[in-house]
Formats: structure tokens, C-alpha cells, sequence
């Protein structure tokens, strides 16, 4: 060839090259080469999360552009720790649910240690959602139900696929800001049926773990673990029922299921000896408290067939019905039904109340036309008969008459009855007047008005037959008219023998000029310090008296509570009334006194009281309160009492508050089954 010929063919060469040569991509398509330049997938790592296994990281997926959640195992962990969680991963893989969290990638670092990213959710565990309902009553109870229910969607979903969670806990839950709700940590799950679970002897291995959700020889949590779970048998759909039970117990009373330590949480779980939501915390409704405890009977058969039989439970509940598992009586359903149907039942109601008032009108002016008919005829058969009517209603009127006459023979021997009666109790009462014993008795203090007209009848009898004994009557009338708050009358009755009832002559004398009778009518104020004045001169019978007398005759009225404070006498400072919310402190200061006075009658049955607090008192025996008929609740931490008795003395007693101590158990088991103790 000849070096013309050469020339050609490498200038023909260099052409070909030219107009043959790749160019590079990332000259054209920056986004495709920032992604080829990535040497590691993920940085920008920040800790947000420790648990027993593994830890969590947020991480920048810098193909994605995002932030994931990354799980790793702790940087000490032995390589036995590689496929139980890698057999995490791919277990919460296999699930595709809105409401389990999503797995993206599992992997190797370049260190050799397994890793997998998920979803990065922002919002709060289930438990801090409660712990801030309980605190300050955020996310009512709706909206924790349809929190619970969408667990219970995931569960569901999770066992079509014949997988169990086996670590179901309110920390577990994961509540986004805006409704999401995400079941996580999948470590303990089990394929039914599958081969590759965990050994036990690999997640127990005190040298691999440190704080894992293991206790001992079970592996779960305290509380919501199931007693096969606990005892080693077999786990299958409905061992997640029961922590499903024990979560929607945690969603009721924004409380732990069980109490105490580790130990003492699985013996109660082993026992089935589950105190009932109900019971834990008020508000919770019977019907999903008998709900909670079917889901946790101690034996799997006992419970819910699957989780879609529980979810039908929770929402019949929240649609106005009442649950399978609470054995509801015809009112509860009739009740529930008027709650569904309240519109209806109100335009019902309103029709049928429309019925009756038409119905009524027309009966009304039916009866009316029929009246003025019956008056027209009678009126013509009057003017027709005139003769004959006439003699009729003579007879009419003699029959009258006699009748009237029969009445009177009535009423004569009825008054002759009634004037022995009298006599006989004037007889019964002694001449002793001044020291009132005549009204010491049973028959007073349940009839004290009708005593006082006795007793007001049978002095003037006494002054009408028995004149040497007049002055002893008048006497008498003055203690009566004492009593009955009338000092201007009493006061020249006193003065016949000032001598015989000094003391009590002067604190009348007193009376009478200050006394305002209608402020008395309405105000209790001048009756405390009557009783005062009375106690002071030690004559505590009059002082009773004088409170009984009152009370029927004028009732219950303002500042009625000084004048029942001013029987105990020095005693009197320790008693505080709120009529509002009919609440009665008693703050003993440490001092022993009784309720009673002398003639075994309780002042305090003249205050309407709903609520009793004891505080720093004295008092034995719950007799001492037993005239307090209304008494719905009793805080008896401040007394020494403890029996409470016959609890039919206490018709409405709903709730009693005592201290750990002050009740004995068989007192405390009797008591449960009647009223709320706490």
C-alpha cells in the first residue's frame, strides 16, 4: 500500500470515530448522574428510637429522595441475632396493609450486619396517646375505638395470611398526626404452620439482649400476654385475641389491664382473675367492659372466634347497639333502640301526643253537646212535670237532711273518740313540766306536732277542772310556748313562778324583745342561736325538742346548717354544709364525740346529705351515720370505722372511699357487689 493510500485510510478511520463515539449520559441527564455517583444508598443517619433487639434509625434514602426508617441491630450483637431479624423484615413484608408498617429494603452493610428500612411515620406511640387522654381527657373514646379497630383491620389482615403478632401492646401502635395508625414490631410473629420461628433459646439469651420484650421464659409482655402464651402452649389466632382484649382495655380506661410487677401480672393473667374495666374506671360502659372480659377468658375457646367477631362487638357498640357478650335487659334495648332512632321516635312521639290532644278535644266537646242536650231534656221534663218535681225534690231535700243529721251523729261520737283519746295521753303526761320529760319519748320526736296540740289540750283542761293547779299549768304553757319559738306568749306564764324556771324565764325575757317572727318563717339563724342559748344552760332534751318542733312546722331553709352544728355544742366548729352540693365535712381534729345526743337522736337527719367526708375523727361505728337516708357517697379515709354494717340502713349509697387498710377483704368483697369501693 502506499503512503497515499495509508493517509486515506486512517484519516477514514478517524472519521468513523468521530461520528461513532458514545457520549457520556451524565453530560445530558444531571438526575441520572448524581444517582450513578452515590456510593452509599443511605446517610444523614439520626437515632430515634432503642428497643431490646435493634435499633432505629432515620435515614436519607438518597436514591428515593426521602427519609426512611431503618432498623439495625445493636452494634455488639451476635451474629445468632442475624436471622431472627431478618426473619422480621421479611415477616412485615409479607403483610401489604395501610395499617402495618411497610417494609422497603432489607440488605447488608458493608460491615456484614443485616438492615431494613420502612416507612417513617411522625406521631405518637399508643401508650402516650393514652397517658395524655388520662391526664388531660384528650382523644375521647370514639375516637381510641377507631383507633383500636383499625388495629383490629390489621390484625385481621395478618391472619388471613396465617401470621400472629404475639406482642400486641399500646407501645406496638403507632397513631399518626392525622389518623394514620400503624401496627409495628413484628419480632415475635409467628407463621402458622411455618419452620422458621425463632428458637427460644436464641431470643432468651441474657448474653444477646438487653431489655428485649422478654420476661424469663416467655417471651411477650406482662399484661397482654395470653396463659398459653405465658405457660409455654400453643399460640395460634386467638392467643391475639386476648391482647386485642387487653389493648381495647387499655383504650376503656387509659390504664395498664393489669397491675403490679412482672410476676404478679402473669399469676393474675394464669388465675383469669381480671377485675372488669368497669369496675377499674367509671365511664367505661358495661357493654364493652363485657366485651374485654370474653376476649380475655382463660380459656381460648372461651373467647372471640376471630378478630372480625370482635370488631362486629366494638362496632355494634359504636352504631347504638348492644354487644353479643353483654346479656342486656329489654330497657337497655329499648333505650339503644331510642338512641338510633331518636329522630323518628321524637316525630313518633310528638304524632301520638297530637293523636291524644285531638282525641281529647273531640271527646271534650262531644261530652259537652251531649250535656246541653241532657240539660234541654231535663228542662223540658221539668216544665212538663212541674207538680210531680216538685214533690220529688222535697223528698229529695228530707233525704238530704237525714243524711246530714246521720253525719253529725258521726262526727259527735268521732269527736267523743277523739276528746278519750286526748284525755287519756294528757294522763300519760307526768307534772313535771319544767325539765320537758313528758316529750322524752319515741311518740314526740315522730309526731312532735301532734304532741305539742296534746300537750297544748291538756293544759287547758288542766286550768278549766283543776284551778288549785293553774299555776303549775301556766307553767307548762310557758315551756310549750318556749319551745314553739311564741317568747311574747310564754312571757307572763313565766312570770306566775319565775322562781321554778329561772334561767329559762331569762333567756325568754331575752327573746321576746329581739325575736323577729318573719325573719324565723324564712331564715335558720335566730333558731342557732336559740339552740345555742338552750345548750349553753345544759338543757340539751329542750335543745332536740326545739329542733324537731321546728323542722315539722317550718321545714328546711336558709342557714338551717348553724342551727343542726349548734347541737354539738362546742363540738359545733367541726361541721361544714355545702347546701349546693349537699356535701357534709366533719373534721374532728382528732376528738372523740358521738352524732347522737342523749336521747339517741341524730341531728343530722334534718340536712339533706348526698356526700360525707370524715376527716380526723373518731367515729367506730358506721351506725353513727346510719340516719343519713340520702347518703349517695361516703369518704370514711378520716374515721376508725371499719364495717360497715347492714347496707339497707344506707338505701342510696352508690360509692365509698377507705383507706388500703381500714376494710378487711371479706368486708371489701361484700361490699363490691353492692357499691363502688376505692
Amino acid at each position: 500500500m502506499t503512503e497515499e493510500s495509508r493517509d486515506r485510510t486512517e484519516a477514514l478511520n478517524d472519521l468513523f470515530k468521530e461520528a461513532f463515539e458514545e457520549i457520556d449520559p451524565a453530560a445530558e441527564s444531571p438526575l441520572y448522574g448524581q444517582l450513578r455517583s452515590f456510593q452509599e444508598r443511605y446517610s444523614q443517619s439520626e437515632l430515634i428510637a432503642v428497643g431490646g433487639m435493634k435499633r432505629i434509625l432515620k435515614v436519607l434514602d438518597r436514591h428515593g429522595n426521602r427519609y426512611l426508617a431503618m432498623a439495625r441491630l445493636h452494634e455488639d450483637a451476635s451474629d445468632l441475632l442475624f436471622d431472627p431479624f431478618i426473619r422480621e423484615a421479611r415477616l412485615t413484608a409479607l403483610l401489604d396493609h395501610p395499617n402495618i408498617i411497610s417494609v422497603h429494603d432489607v440488605g447488608i452493610d458493608k460491615g456484614g450486619k443485616p438492615y431494613f428500612t420502612m416507612d417513617l411515620k411522625a406521631g405518637d406511640g399508643l401508650d402516650v396517646v393514652l397517658q395524655k387522654a388520662l391526664a388531660d381527657g384528650g382523644c375521647p373514646l370514639s375516637d381510641r375505638l377507631e383507633i383500636f379497630l383499625k388495629v383490629c383491620d390489621a390484625i385481621t389482615y395478618a391472619h388471613s395470611r396465617d401470621v400472629i403478632h404475639l406482642d400486641l401492646k399500646p407501645a406496638n401502635i403507632q397513631v399518626g398526626h392525622y389518623g394514620e395508625v400503624l401496627v409495628c414490631d413484628w419480632g415475635l410473629g409467628k407463621l402458622i404452620g411455618g419452620t422458621d420461628e425463632v428458637d427460644d433459646d436464641v431470643l432468651l439469651n441474657p448474653d444477646l439482649l438487653s431489655g428485649m420484650t422478654v420476661y424469663g421464659k416467655v417471651k411477650g409482655t406482662p399484661g397482654y400476654m395470653a396463659p398459653e402464651q405465658i405457660c409455654g402452649g400453643i399460640r395460634d389466632k386467638r392467643t391475639d385475641i386476648y391482647a386485642l382484649g387487653a389493648l381495647l382495655y387499655a383504650v376503656l380506661t387509659c390504664r395498664p389491664p393489669l397491675a403490679g410487677d412482672a410476676e404478679a401480672m402473669m399469676k393474675t393473667a394464669m388465675s383469669g382473675e381480671i377485675v372488669p374495666p368497669a369496675v377499674r374506671a367509671s365511664g367505661v360502659p358495661e357493654s364493652l367492659s363485657a366485651v374485654v372480659m370474653k376476649a380475655m377468658a382463660l380459656e381460648p375457646a372461651d373467647r372471640y372466634g376471630s378478630v372480625s367477631a370482635l370488631i362486629r362487638e366494638v362496632r355494634a357498640f359504636l352504631d347504638g347497639f348492644s354487644p353479643v357478650a353483654h346479656k342486656s335487659g329489654l330497657s337497655t334495648e329499648l333505650l339503644l333502640f331510642y338512641r338510633r332512632n331518636r329522630v323518628s321516635c321524637n316525630l313518633a312521639a310528638a304524632f301520638v301526643a297530637m293523636v291524644v290532644v285531638v282525641t281529647a278535644l273531640f271527646f271534650d266537646r262531644l261530652s259537652a253537646k251531649r250535656e246541653q242536650a241532657e240539660v234541654l231534656a231535663a228542662r223540658l221534663r221539668v216544665e212538663k212535670q212541674e207538680t210531680g218535681t216538685l214533690a220529688a225534690r222535697l223528698q229529695v231535700e228530707k233525704e238530704e237532711t237525714e243524711t246530714l243529721a246521720a253525719r253529725l251523729r258521726v262526727e259527735k261520737e268521732d269527736s267523743e273518740a277523739l276528746l278519750r283519746e286526748v284525755g287519756r295521753l294528757a294522763t300519760a303526761v307526768p307534772d313535771d313540766v319544767a325539765s320537758g320529760d313528758q316529750f322524752s319519748n319515741d311518740f314526740f320526736y315522730q309526731l312532735p306536732l301532734v304532741s305539742y296540740e296534746l300537750s297544748m289540750r291538756s293544759v287547758s283542761e288542766m286550768i278549766d277542772s283543776e284551778p288549785e293547779r293553774a299555776n303549775e299549768a301556766r307553767s307548762q304553757l310557758a315551756y310549750l310556748y318556749f319551745m314553739s319559738a311564741e317568747f311574747a306568749k310564754a312571757k307572763p306564764h313565766f312570770q306566775v313562778n319565775p322562781k321554778r324556771m329561772r334561767g329559762l324565764a331569762k333567756v325568754n325575757e331575752s327573746l321576746a324583745g329581739s325575736f323577729d317572727p318573719d325573719e324565723h318563717q324564712t331564715s335558720a339563724i335566730q333558731l342557732a342561736d336559740i339552740i345555742k342559748r338552750v345548750e349553753s344552760m345544759n338543757r340539751i332534751a329542750l335543745a332536740g325538742k326545739i329542733l324537731s318542733f321546728d323542722y315539722a312546722s317550718l321545714g328546711y331553709r336558709d342557714g338551717y346548717e348553724l342551727a343542726v352544728a349548734a347541737m354539738f355544742g362546742d363540738h359545733a366548729g367541726c361541721f361544714s354544709y355545702e347546701a349546693e352540693t349537699q356535701t357534709l365535712t366533719i373534721d374532728g381534729g382528732g376528738k372523740s364525740f358521738s352524732l347522737r345526743t342523749k336521747e339517741g337522736q341524730n341531728p343530722l337527719r334534718f340536712l339533706s346529705i348526698k356526700r360525707l367526708i370524715l376527716v380526723d375523727t373518731m367515729i367506730l361505728n358506721s351506725s353513727e351515720i346510719s340516719d343519713l337516708k340520702m347518703l349517695e357517697e361516703a369518704d370514711l379515709r378520716g374515721s376508725q370505722i371499719s364495717l360497715m354494717g347492714d347496707l339497707n340502713m344506707f338505701p342510696q349509697l352508690k360509692r365509698l372511699i377507705v383507706r388500703p387498710d381500714q376494710l378487711s377483704r371479706e368486708e371489701k368483697n361484700r361490699l363490691r357487689s353492692l357499691v363502688q369501693v376505692e
